[in-house]
């Protein structure tokens, strides 16, 4: 039993990969909303060799009726005590504006904005090779020094075709530069 586990072991896969943009910062605290107030740069500074992160796809996921790549920057007011107003302005002219209240549309979960979490289990549906538990999440913060950070996770454990015992996770941070006004 002991060389049959020692064999298992040898061929089981593990990995963490963590990737993020020249002198990645760990997450500060956000203590209040207006700490995120400010003019960020759209377009993260992610890891080398990635495909771009759009600060206005996060905050409008799904199309946000602005071609990404066009929005240089992205403004971040406090309107009121619980009330975050994010816009686009392009040469003077808002193009896009929505309000995102704390509690209705947001919630600063250990001093980050959680935008995802979610578990769930693969291998149910054909041709997924892989049988075992899976997680994501995404949150949206600050870093330490006062730059737009947004970090997405994910990990996955289980069999490989019913064989192979796999584990693996990462994390992936994006920088997105808060601008002098």
């Amino acid at each position: 039993m002991t060389k049959l586990l020692s064999i298992g072991l040898a061929f089981m896969v593990a990995g963490c990969i963590s990737s993020g943009p020249a002198n990645n910062a760990s997450f500060s605290r956000i203590g209040k909303i207006e700490d995120l107030e400010g003019v960020y740069q759209n377009r993260g500074e992610g890891p080398a060799h990635s495909y771009p992160v759009y600060l206005s796809r996060i905050i409008w996921p799904g199309g946000s009726g602005v071609y990404d790549a066009s929005i240089a920057t992205i403004e971040v007011r406090k309107v009121a005590p619980d009330t975050l107003r994010v816009r686009v302005v392009a040469d003077g002219v808002v193009q896009k504006e929505s309000l995102f209240i704390q509690g209705k549309d947001f919630d600063l979960t250990s001093g980050r904005i959680r935008l995802k979490q979610s578990a769930g289990v693969m291998g149910f549906k054909a041709g997924e090779p892989l049988v075992g538990p899976t997680y994501e999440s995404a949150e949206l913060g600050l870093d330490e020094s006062g730059q737009g950070k947004y970090r997405e996770s994910s990990a996955v454990a289980g069999l490989v075709y019913l064989f192979l015992p796999i584990a693996v996770g990462e994390d992936r941070d994006v920088r997105f530069p808060r601008l002098k006004e």
